[in-house]
């Protein structure tokens, strides 16, 4: 059967003139079994999603050490003018130190890595070209930022921006690559963890919002959370996940009063602020398809009000902890 694509809707990606389908297919949960997915069905997923209206595919060089990228190409390759790709670079796992993947934001380096890319995605240009979790350093070095503005001038990338990372305390970083001039950021944000998005939501750049659902606290279709040493999740403390799922059962039973699933509203939160797209983990054709289901649902006034009095009493405490649970990756 042919690809049949359905209208999501889309929104713009900052002032670039860049538009993307607000839901968005990361591609790291599909290429590695960090998130429990399947990685065979991986091309099944991206093709689906295409079919089903999903027009913004998010990767990284590094995910599946290129295989996001190649997913994509073997997937879409035909489909190139009809969609929008968002890759990274900077986490160098060409040349690992000790068997570990290391940051590397040397030109020399980053003008290899996004040659490398082109070739995997099997295209001349990327559309959103992000740095991978850089430092602060990395942010205010002008050289990296004027490499970077050399692509956007040459037509390799039509924007380029910073992916913040690992966890979600880089309120300084985020705004200080506004203040520099890269046109977007992805970050994490969810209902629990709403800074320092809420933040960053003032700015007119592009927004891409990842791990909706909060290591899978906010999706009840993966509940219990057990503990497993091959899952990311298992990065996050276990304490924490435990309060959080505790938290979070009074805005399950008003989710439930209206007829609506919590890993819905966890999605339709993020798209009641002004991001630009939500990418949440997919790992299955199943996820895919109750993820973009949850689009039919709609989150009232009365909802949004009371996940907030919800937040201030009991979340807010666990988004701070998040935040500073980043402190450990700033040196």
């Amino acid at each position: 059967m042919g690809f049949q694509c359905r209208t999501l809707r889309h929104r713009p990606f900052g002032t670039t003139g860049i538009s993307v389908s607000e839901l968005g297919l990361g591609l790291w949960s599909l290429v590695s079994e960090e998130w429990g997915g399947d990685v065979d069905k991986a091309e099944e997923v991206v093709r689906r999603a295409f079919d089903l209206g999903i027009t913004f595919f998010d990767t990284a060089d590094v995910y599946g050490e290129g295989k996001g990228e190649e997913v994509i190409a073997r997937a879409l390759g035909t489909k190139r003018d009809k969609i929008v790709i968002l890759t990274k670079v900077g986490l160098d796992f060409y040349h690992k130190q000790g068997g570990r993947v290391r940051l590397n934001f040397d030109l020399d380096y980053l003008r290899f890595a996004v040659e490398q890319s082109l070739k995997r995605l099997k295209t001349d240009y990327i559309d959103i070209l992000m740095l991978h979790n850089p430092k602060m350093r990395n942010i205010e070095d002008r050289k990296v930022f004027e490499f970077m503005e050399s692509l956007r001038r040459d037509g390799i990338a039509r924007s380029v921006g910073v992916a913040l990372g690992p966890t979600l305390g880089w309120l300084e970083e985020g705004l200080r690559a506004i203040e520099v001039g890269y046109q977007g950021l992805e970050f994490i944000f969810n209902l629990i963890e709403q800074e320092p998005g809420r933040t960053f939501d003032k700015y007119d750049v592009g927004k891409v919002v990842r791990v909706p659902h909060a290591s899978d606290v906010l999706d009840e279709e993966r509940n219990p959370l057990a503990f497993d040493p091959k899952l990311h999740r298992r990065f996050k403390d276990s304490g924490w996940i435990r309060r959080a799922m505790k938290a979070v059962e009074p805005i399950k039973e008003l989710a439930y009063r209206k007829g609506l699933k919590l890993y819905e509203v966890a999605i339709l939160y993020v798209l009641k602020f002004n991001f630009s797209s939500v990418v949440p983990n997919v790992a299955s054709p199943r996820d895919l398809e109750r993820f973009v289901d949850a689009l039919n649902k709609d989150l009232d006034e009365e909802l949004m009000n009371q996940i907030q009095a919800v937040y201030e009493a009991s979340l807010k405490e666990l988004n701070e902890e998040s935040v500073k649970e980043t402190l450990a990756y700033k040196t």
